[in-house]
């Protein structure tokens, strides 16, 4: 595979922003994941979106209530969601299909939490995998992940904006 903008250079990795494949000169690593030139830009240019506020907020303190709870309460109403503005669509990193089975036929394992890069949780199912109660959380885990939405699925186990 070559790189999407260099082709006579061959691809080392994929954006996690738009998936096209990039060469070593192309790639940028933010975080740990890898982003082409363009995208990076591009997903910061989001962050600054989301950080803008949508309405000035206004803090009153009427009737002897904590400043805390006018705070938490606003900062509620502005934290993500469908309706303000904020990502309103993932894509999944990660296949809910694999996930799902490999909970259901080897949840007792804990593979799926492996996959799922949850190493720790994946490691206590190893632990206690012969007295069966991690196969069965795994069994009711990997229906709950094929029953799950592709948008409910990428936030709770890492997805792409788009």
């Amino acid at each position: 595979m070559n790189c999407s903008k260099h082709p006579d250079k061959e691809a080392v990795g994929v954006c996690v922003y738009c998936g096209k494949f990039f060469c070593s000169d192309c790639l940028i690593e933010v975080k740990g994941k890898m982003y082409c030139r363009d995208c990076v830009s591009k997903a910061f240019d989001e962050v600054k979106e989301k950080d803008k506020p949508n309405n000035p907020i206004v803090f009153m303190n009427a009737g002897g209530a904590s400043s805390s709870s006018a705070s938490s309460s606003a900062s509620t109403s502005s934290s993500g969601g469908t309706g303000n503005g904020y990502i309103n669509h993932v894509i999944p990193l990660k296949s809910k299909m694999v996930a799902g089975l490999l909970g259901i036929f080897l949840g007792g394992f804990g593979l799926h939490k492996f996959y799922l890069e949850k190493a720790g949780q994946g490691v206590l199912y190893l632990l206690f995998c012969w007295t069966f109660i991690p196969s069965i959380i795994g069994l009711i885990e990997g229906i709950s992940y094929l029953v799950m939405s592709d948008y409910e699925f990428g936030i709770k186990y890492g997805g792409r904006p788009i």
